[in-house]
C-alpha cells in the first residue's frame, strides 16, 4: 500500500511496547469469578502468587513474573487475570504462541475480558495475519460497541486489507465515540488520500492538527497532498514545517528529495 512509503500512518501501538504498561494497570477485575466451591484458602494464595508477579514485572524480572502466575494459575486454573498478565509478559518476550493461548484462555474463562480480546487482535495484526485479525475484530467491536479504540483498531485493520469504506466506517464509529481521537482522524484522512478525495483528506488532517499533536507527521501528510496535486511550492512549506520538528526522519527526507526532483523539472 502507498500509505508505507510515503504517507504516514499512525499504527496501534505495538503489543511489545505496550504490555508493560497495561499490566501494571490490571489487578483483581475478574478474581471475584471464582466458583463457590474453591477455597478461601486458595484464592487467598493464588492472590498473593498473582500480585507477587506484578511486582516482578515491576522489577522487569519477566520469567520470575510468569513463575509466579504459573502458581497462581496451579491454585486457581480460572485465575483470568493471571492468564491475560502471563500472556502480556510473554508479548515482551516476543513469546507471541504462548501470549495468544493465555490471552484466548483469559477471554473464555471471562467473556466480558474485553482486553483480552483486544490484544488477541493486536497481536494478530502485528503479525500481519489480517484475515484473522479483521475477523476477530468485528468479534471486539459487536460484543463490546461502546469503545472507540476497539472500532478504531478495526478501522486500522480494514484499512491494511485496502478495505477502504469499511474503515472509514469504523473509523466514524470511533470518532462518534470519542471525537478527540486524533489518531483515529488522521487515519480517516489516510483513508480519503488513498481514495484519491484530497480535499476530504486535507480537511481531516487539518482538523487533527488543531490539536497541538503529532504537528511533525501531519505537516508531512499534507505536504504529501500538496505532491499529489503537484503544488510543488506548497507541498515542500509542509514537508519543511515536518523536518524543522523531525529533521531526519527518512519519510519526511524521501518527501522532500521528491519534490526537489520535481521542481528542478519545471
Amino acid at each position: 500500500m502507498r500509505m508505507n512509503f510515503e504517507l504516514f500512518k499512525l499504527k496501534a501501538q505495538s503489543a511489545k511496547d505496550s504490555s508493560m504498561r497495561s499490566i501494571l494497570l490490571l489487578f483483581l477485575a475478574s478474581f471475584l469469578l471464582f466458583s463457590a466451591c474453591d477455597s478461601e484458602a486458595d484464592k487467598k494464595e493464588a492472590t498473593q502468587f498473582f500480585l507477587r508477579g506484578n511486582q516482578k514485572v515491576k522489577e522487569k524480572e519477566q520469567y520470575e513474573a510468569i513463575k509466579w502466575y504459573n502458581e497462581a494459575i496451579l491454585k486457581q486454573p480460572e485465575f483470568s487475570d493471571a492468564y491475560y498478565n502471563r500472556g502480556l509478559v510473554y508479548l515482551s518476550l516476543e513469546k507471541n504462541e504462548e501470549a495468544m493461548a493465555d490471552f484466548v484462555k483469559a477471554f473464555e474463562l471471562d467473556p466480558k475480558f474485553s482486553s483480552a480480546l483486544f490484544k488477541q487482535v493486536e497481536l494478530l495484526q502485528n503479525e500481519q495475519k489480517y484475515p484473522e485479525a479483521a475477523a476477530q475484530a468485528k468479534k471486539l467491536v459487536t460484543s463490546f460497541p461502546d469503545s472507540s479504540a476497539f472500532w478504531s483498531l478495526q478501522g486500522d485493520i480494514l484499512l491494511q486489507q485496502s478495505e477502504f469504506n469499511q474503515a472509514l466506517s469504523s473509523y466514524d464509529r470511533a470518532l462518534f465515540l470519542n471525537p478527540k481521537a486524533v489518531e483515529t482522524l488522521i487515519n480517516k484522512g489516510v483513508v480519503y488520500q488513498e481514495l484519491n478525495q484530497i480535499d476530504l483528506a486535507e480537511a481531516a488532517f487539518q482538523k487533527a492538527l488543531a490539536s497541538g499533536k503529532y504537528q511533525d507527521l501531519i505537516y508531512n501528510n499534507l505536504g504529501y497532498l500538496e505532491i499529489q496535486r503537484q503544488q510543488w511550492a506548497r507541498a515542500e512549506a509542509w514537508v519543511k514545517k515536518a523536518l524543522a520538528i523531525d529533521p531526519k526522519n527518512p519519510l519526511y527526507l524521501k518527501n522532500m528529495e521528491k519534490i526537489a526532483k520535481k521542481s528542478s523539472l519545471k
